[in-house]
Parts: C-alpha cells; structure tokens; sequence
C-alpha cells in the first residue's frame, strides 16, 4: 500500500519537472534570437565592409581618397591640356608653312638642270604661282636660292616672278638685279618686255640701260 502511493507521488513530480525543464528551454529558446540580433548586424557589415577592403587591396576609406586624388589631378590637368593645344595649333601653322617653302624648293630643284623641252608658258605660271604661296616671311630666303640655282637657260622662269605685279616691290627689283648679270642673250629678250610696261617698277632703269645701249624703241625715250 505505501509502495503504491509513493509509485503515485513519484508520477506527479516526473511530470512537473519535464513542464519545468521545457518551458525553461523554450524561454531560452526565445531569448537567444534576441541577444544574438544584437551584435550579428554589426559585426556582418563589418565583416563585409572589411572584406571588401582587403579584395580589392586597399583599407577602408580609401576609396574616397582616390577619388578626390583623381579629381584634384584632372583640375590640375586642365592648363596642360589646354597649353598643349595652343602649342599644337602653332606647330600646325608651322609645318604647313614649312610644307609650302619645301615645294617650292622642290621645284627650284627640278630646274636646276637643263630640260630637253625647255621651260614652256606653263612651267613659268606655275612657278610664279608656287611662289606666291611661300610665306611673306620665307619669299626672300626661297628667292634667294632660286636666283643662284635656276641656271641661264631656264631664266625664264624667274622672269615669270619679275613680271608679275602682285610681289613686293623688293622682290621686283632682285630679280631685275640678278638679270642684269646675266648674259647678254638671256637679259636682252627680258629687258625688252620690261619696255613694253611704263607701269613696272623696274621701267625708268630699264629704259635709261637700252638708251645707253642704243636699243631703245622709238617712242619710248
């Protein structure tokens, strides 16, 4: 009889101590979710943060930092940029300037030596216009070679920069003066055109030489 109660006492207690030992766990259980909220969400971005950073080799923050490097190195860039386009500009000018002196020079080349055919109408046109292309600044020096290149025979063509009104005055006048020592049968045939224009500015020198020389034409004294 006492062994049967005790067997009934025994059932009761059992059973409480489960209820107690599961509402304890399911109070931890709830609880957990709690305190680990409280740290994770830091530490993760944290974590992510710092796992970029060491990707892609650099510390936290740098990326900011690059950033305003870059910007400071573009505005300094600017008048480089700038300058350099000027400078560009100018040698552009340059060069094409350039282009047009070694054309000409080019050409003064090529009737360097006697041709079969001669210098024609053509050939004396297209010298002159070549020449008007040389730079103001590059005539004299271009000028200057050709007189002591282009031989007698091809004389013609520098009467062709002679007879031609648009050139400087002074350019007028140092072809006449090379022709004028030239032979006798180059300048003759020149100087005679010249007579025929009382507007050319070399017409008073050229009428006074065939005065003394007695070939001026009647009517032009």
């Amino acid at each position: 009889m006492a062994e049967t109660r005790t067997r009934g006492l025994r059932y009761p207690l059992c059973l409480t101590l489960v209820l107690a030992l599961v509402g304890a766990a399911y109070l931890l259980f709830r609880g957990s979710p709690a305190g680990g909220d409280s740290g994770a969400p830091g530490e993760q971005v944290e974590a992510t943060s710092e796992g970029g950073a060491k990707a892609s080799g650099q510390t936290p923050g740098a990326a900011s930092v690059e950033v305003v490097e870059t910007a400071s190195s573009e505005d300094k860039a600017e008048p480089e940029n700038e300058e350099e386009e000027v400078l560009s500009e100018d040698e552009r000018r340059e060069r094409e300037e350039e282009a047009l002196v070694d054309k000409f020079d080019e050409l003064t080349d090529k009737w360097r030596e006697t041709s079969e055919k001669g210098v024609t109408m053509d050939d004396v046109l297209a010298f002159s216009q070549q020449f008007a292309k040389v730079p103001k600044a590059r005539k004299d020096e271009c000028l200057h070679r050709a007189l002591n290149l282009i031989p007698d025979e091809n004389v013609m063509l520098l009467a062709g920069i002679l007879m031609d009104k648009t050139q400087d005055k002074e350019l007028v006048e140092l072809v006449y003066n090379d022709i004028l020592n030239r032979d006798e049968d180059v300048k003759k045939p020149i100087l005679q055109q010249i007579i025929k224009d009382k507007s050319h500015p070399c017409w008073a020198d050229t009428a006074w030489i065939l005065d003394v020389t007695g070939e001026l034409p009647e009517g032009k004294k």
